[in-house]
């Protein structure tokens, strides 16, 4: 087994939030890492073709809700932990320009199980396209 020494996790909301940054929180207990908390927001400004400045308006809110997400989460666990915006139309490639800035050797993410959740998952598709070690923790959609 591979030691890792910083753990990018994923997150998308704070269901999901809790359940990785508390098992990463655990892995930093026995490994000295470092973790990098980060949500992905759409980049609704990319899909706009006609300037408006309501799509300005939609990201702000989105990094404002994710910026409270992130509070929460960090004061939950007894670890150091920085955090990472990333709003774009290009998950995969952002990411990985992250994992490569920051010398990322895991990826944590959730998955829940639901229907059509095999085809869409974006959890899979980490796990297709990154050439870095990924973790897909299981999230119990029932809480």
């Amino acid at each position: 087994m591979s030691l890792y020494s910083h753990v990018l996790v994923l997150i998308q909301g704070k269901t999901d939030g809790l359940v990785l940054i508390q098992h990463a929180a655990r892995l930093a207990g026995v490994l000295p890492v470092q973790i990098t908390l980060v949500h992905i927001s759409e980049d609704y400004r990319e899909m706009n073709y006609v300037s408006d400045a309501r799509m300005d308006d939609n990201v702000s809110a989105d990094l404002i809700q994710a910026k409270a997400l992130f509070s929460e989460l960090v004061r939950s666990v007894n670890v150091p932990v920085k955090t990472r915006e990333l709003v774009t139309l290009n998950r995969f490639e952002d990411v990985e320009k992250c994992i490569s800035s920051l010398g990322v050797d895991l990826v944590m993410a959730g998955h829940r199980n639901r229907w059509l959740g095999q085809i869409s998952s974006d959890s899979m598709e980490y796990v297709n396209h990154l050439n870095v070690d990924v973790l897909i923790k299981h999230i119990d959609g029932k809480k």
